[in-house]
């Protein structure tokens, strides 16, 4: 299905001045889903040339198909080069780390523990991973690691190229979108006052607690951040967080945030119907 093909249930918002004012959108934590993916942008439309879409990371691993991921939001991106965002998340840090590390012996094991089944591994790879298999069998491990990583360099340099650029965080004037979260007792100063991991990897220390701005993140599956055995979708505390990591894994679902500029509305989008996302 192609993306808005199903359409926002949101119609064009026009500002007092008769000028159109888009949507914000913003999913979070595919991880190599590309099914689910494919569902959460049925709900999203960018045709207006206006509307924005946030993608806040950790968009490999785990999943069978990261490599085809990166490159569906990669084409978003060129098709529509300034509607469409893309933020780090931990697993792009951790995947960069690997790459860059390859020549040290400590890593192969982190490799292995990290990449499950070696799911992202075999994305990227195609015939290639048969040898692969055979060096595991013959427990050559380090000598696989360095072979996957050369693989990944020499074909898809494209796609590395553009994890490493990825930004930390974005912010509009009412919102940080961010993978993690940010440093909130730093107030106003929060773009300096984060420690560089904390954009990516930070836990959800100011749930239930006020900030100057809106914070929509992902990181955490929001059965956990919630409380809630169960819980699927995305989770709002009430105060000024929208986390959404929707445990693709465990649901196979990828919530949609959607917010209205005009109307400065938050509503979740998903195969289960919207719902606007009020106080509790």
């Amino acid at each position: 299905m192609g993306m808005g093909q199903r359409g926002s249930p949101f119609g064009p918002c026009y500002d007092v001045f008769g000028k159109e004012v888009g949507m914000i959108y913003a999913i979070s934590d595919v991880h190599g889903c590309v099914d689910a993916l494919e569902e959460a942008l049925s709900f999203v439309d960018l045709t207006d040339g206006q509307s924005r879409l946030i993608v806040c990371g950790d968009l490999c691993d785990r999943g069978p198909a990261s490599l085809q991921v990166f490159h569906r939001i990669m084409g978003l991106q060129r098709e529509f080069p300034d509607q469409v965002v893309v933020l780090r998340g931990n697993h792009e840090e951790m995947l960069l780390e690997y790459v860059a590390m390859v020549g040290d012996p400590c890593f192969t094991r982190a490799w292995m523990l990290s990449d499950s089944n070696l799911a992202t591994a075999k994305s990227f790879l195609s015939n290639e991973f048969d040898q692969v298999k055979r060096l595991l069998a013959r427990r050559k491990f380090e000598e696989a690691y360095r072979f996957v990583v050369g693989c990944m360099k020499s074909e898809h340099a494209d796609v590395l190229a553009w994890i490493k650029a990825l930004p930390y965080y974005f912010e509009t004037p009412k919102q940080i979108f961010v993978h993690a979260g940010v440093e909130e007792d730093a107030r106003d100063l929060w773009r300096i006052g984060t420690p560089v991991e904390f954009f990516t990897a930070m836990p959800p220390d100011y749930v239930g607690k006020k900030f100057d701005l809106d914070v929509i993140a992902g990181h955490i599956d929001t059965e956990t951040v919630s409380g809630i055995p169960g819980y699927q979708g995305v989770w709002y505390d009430g105060a000024s967080h929208y986390y959404i990591d929707g445990g693709v894994m465990r649901t196979g679902c990828i919530p949609v945030l959607a917010y209205d500029e005009e109307a400065d509305t938050y509503t979740e989008i998903s195969s289960r119907g919207s719902r606007q996302l009020k106080a509790v």
